[in-house]
C-alpha cells in the first residue's frame, strides 16, 4: 500500500491500494505529474509525507525508494541499442545468465524488436522508442511504477493498441501503477481515476462515473469528448442556445454548465419531432461512428456521434434529439477547453 499526504500540493490524502491501476488526471497546472514526481523521489515536497508500507520515504532519494518512475523519455544514453537497453534492465534482477537470456528472447519477440535489436535509441522513431521502453519495463518487473505519460511521443493510431498491451502486462506481474495518462483511451484501463485541480482532489470514483457523472468540467474533458453548454436555470426551466427544457428539481439558479457527452444526441426518427437542426461543419470517423461538429448560435460548438452509415458532408443539416436527464449541470461559467 502507498499513501500519500500532502499540504502544498493539495492538500490532499491519497492511498494506492496494492495492485491496483490509478490515473492521475486534470487541466495543465492541476498537478498531476506534480504530484508523481514527490512521490517518484524526484521532487521534494513542502510539507507532508509519502509512505510506502509502514516506511515513509519522504526524504529517501530516488534511488533508494522500491518503485520505477517512468516517462516517454528513456533513461539510458541514445548511443545505446535496443540490445544493449534490454540487456542492462534484465540484468538488474537476480537471475542465472540462462533465465536473462531467455526472459530477453521472450520479450524481443513478444515486442516484435528483432530487427531493431542493433539500432541505437536515437535512431528509432517515436513509436519505435515507446516499445522499446515498454519492453524495458517489462523486464524490470517493478513492484511500483510510476508513469508519467508514458505514451504521449507514440503515433496516435498506436496508443490505444500500446496501452493495452502495456496495462495487461503490468496486471500480469501484480504491479501497483500510479499513471497520469496520455490519452482518455488509457482510462478504461485503470481501476480508478483521481481528477485534480489546482492540486486538489476534485473527483474520486472509476473511469465510468467520472465519464457519465463528472464533477467539473476539468473532469469531463480529462475523461473524453464533452459538450460544455452554457445554461441559465430559472426556477425549473433550463434555458441555452440547444433549447429550453425542464428539470424536476433544479441543481440550483443562475448561471452554469451542461455537460453533455457526444452520443447524449441522436438522430431524428421519421415523422418525430427534433429538438435542434444541426450543421455539420467537419467531422472524423471513430470506432465506426462519426463525430461531427457544428457552430450553433452563440459561437458554440456542439460535438455529436451520429450513425457509421450516414451520408455526412459539410452543411449538411441533420435534425436531433437529446435526453437532458443524461446531461450533468453544475454552477458557473465555462472555462477554455485544455488540450
Amino acid at each position: 500500500m502507498l499513501d500519500v499526504a500532502l499540504e502544498k500540493v493539495g492538500p490532499l490524502n491519497l492511498t494506492f491500494g496494492k495492485s491496483t491501476h490509478t490515473a492521475i488526471v486534470g487541466p495543465p497546472g492541476a498537478g498531476a505529474s506534480t504530484l508523481l514526481r514527490i512521490i517518484a523521489g524526484q521532487q521534494r515536497p513542502e510539507s507532508g509525507e509519502v509512505r510506502i508500507g509502514a516506511r515513509v520515504v519522504t526524504k529517501l532519494p530516488a534511488s533508494r525508494r522500491p518503485l520505477l518512475y517512468v516517462t516517454s523519455a528513456i533513461d539510458a544514453p541514445a548511443r545505446w541499442s535496443v540490445r544493449h537497453l534490454l540487456v542492462a534492465a534484465v540484468r538488474q534482477r537476480s537471475l542465472d545468465r540462462e533465465d536473462r537470456q531467455h526472459e530477453y528472447e521472450q520479450i524481443v519477440q513478444k515486442w516484435k524488436l528483432g530487427g531493431l535489436a542493433d539500432r541505437p535509441l536515437k535512431s528509432l522513431s517515436s513509436t519505435e522508442r515507446t516499445i522499446a521502453n515498454l519492453a524495458r519495463i517489462e523486464l524490470l518487473r517493478p513492484a511500483i511504477v510510476i508513469a508519467d505519460r508514458v505514451l504521449e511521443t507514440a503515433n496516435p493510431s498506436a496508443i490505444s493498441t500500446l496501452a493495452d498491451e502495456f496495462y495487461r502486462m503490468l496486471r500480469v506481474i501484480g504491479a501497483t501503477v500510479i499513471t497520469a495518462p496520455s490519452s482518455a483511451s488509457e482510462l478504461g484501463l485503470t481501476d480508478r481515476v483521481v481528477v485534480l485541480e489546482n492540486g486538489r482532489v476534485v473527483q474520486d470514483a472509476s473511469a465510468a462515473a467520472v465519464y457519465r457523472r463528472p464533477a467539473s468540467q476539468a473532469a469531463a474533458e480529462a475523461t473524453g469528448d464533452v459538450n460544455v453548454i452554457p445554461i441559465t436555470i430559472r426556477k425549473s426551466v433550463v434555458e441555452s442556445a440547444i433549447g429550453s427544457w425542464e428539470v424536476g428539481s433544479a441543481p440550483f439558479e443562475g448561471p452554469g454548465i451542461a455537460l453533455a457527452r457526444p452520443e447524449d444526441f441522436s438522430i431524428a426518427g421519421s415523422g418525430e419531432e427534433s429538438d435542434l437542426i444541426f450543421g455539420i461543419e467537419e467531422a472524423s470517423f471513430r470506432d465506426g461512428w462519426w463525430l461531427a461538429t457544428g457552430i450553433l448560435t452563440g459561437g458554440l460548438n456542439l460535438r455529436v456521434r451520429l450513425p457509421g452509415d450516414l451520408a455526412v458532408h459539410k452543411g449538411r443539416l441533420v435534425p436531433l434529439r437529446f435526453d437532458p436527464s443524461r446531461f450533468v449541470l453544475l454552477r458557473g461559467t465555462p472555462f477554455a477547453a485544455s488540450l
